[in-house]
């Protein structure tokens, strides 16, 4: 949920040999490969996987059993989407494999947000299931040196909330020129597009502030690895 799938199409796809996908750093990354990453402003990266779970656009085949779905309207998103985040704060929720997860384990089969970033960068998981919903190896609060560590070690990476500005810097990088989008004046974006999966547009710059503080809460490393890739 950082626009892996936009990137993928508009950036990566455009690379001789490239291998991505929604996996760990430690099972993609390559010491002779370019590798490269993705990053999103924690807030707005948890609702965003809040919402995929929700509304389901892929008709997965999903355990929703105690999974608060009360309307489509922005005033219920954010009912349910509190009672998501009422979950994880939990102190007693833990990351576990079974799949008969309990009540307070469980992740209805989607994203686990709890420091997702952080985690993807200081984790091992191999396949998407994994890496979505953690592993008993991978701790709730990821090491924040290991993850600023392993993101140093990228060729590049890019910010969601900065996409054709990341891309435009992807592509000097690795090619050495711009593209006619990255002119300055240019306002046309190349035909960029970001890929929303049918989710409605939303805003997380609209929720209340408790609700935020709720993110916060489950996002401390998460957030200091944004701050220090935005910086």
């Amino acid at each position: 949920k950082t626009g892996g799938t936009s990137i993928m199409r508009d950036g990566v796809y455009k690379l001789n040999g490239h291998r991505g996908g929604e996996r760990s750093f430690g099972y993609l990354y390559h010491e002779n490969a370019y590798n490269l990453g993705f990053f999103r402003e924690p807030r707005a990266h948890v609702f965003s996987q809040f919402l995929h779970c929700k509304y389901n656009p892929y008709g997965s085949n999903r355990n929703y059993k105690g999974f608060q779905k009360s309307g489509n309207s922005e005033l219920d998103d954010a009912k349910d989407f509190e009672f998501w985040l009422d979950h994880f704060n939990n102190p007693d929720f833990r990351i576990i494999k079974s799949k008969n997860k309990n009540r307070t384990d469980t992740v209805w089969d989607c994203y686990n947000p709890v420091n997702m970033q952080s985690r993807y960068m200081t984790s091992n998981c191999r396949s998407h299931t994994a890496c979505h919903e953690g592993t008993p190896r991978d701790a709730l609060e990821p090491s924040l040196v290991d993850a600023v560590d392993n993101m140093e070690k990228l060729a590049w990476f890019g910010l969601t909330e900065y996409y054709k500005e990341s891309l435009c810097l992807l592509f000097y990088q690795y090619e050495g020129k711009l593209p006619s989008m990255c002119a300055c004046g240019e306002e046309k974006d190349g035909n960029l597009r970001h890929v929303t999966h049918g989710i409605h547009p939303h805003d997380v710059s609209r929720l209340s502030l408790r609700i935020k503080k709720k993110i916060d809460r489950i996002t401390r490393i998460d957030r200091e690895l944004y701050r220090y890739a935005k910086d």
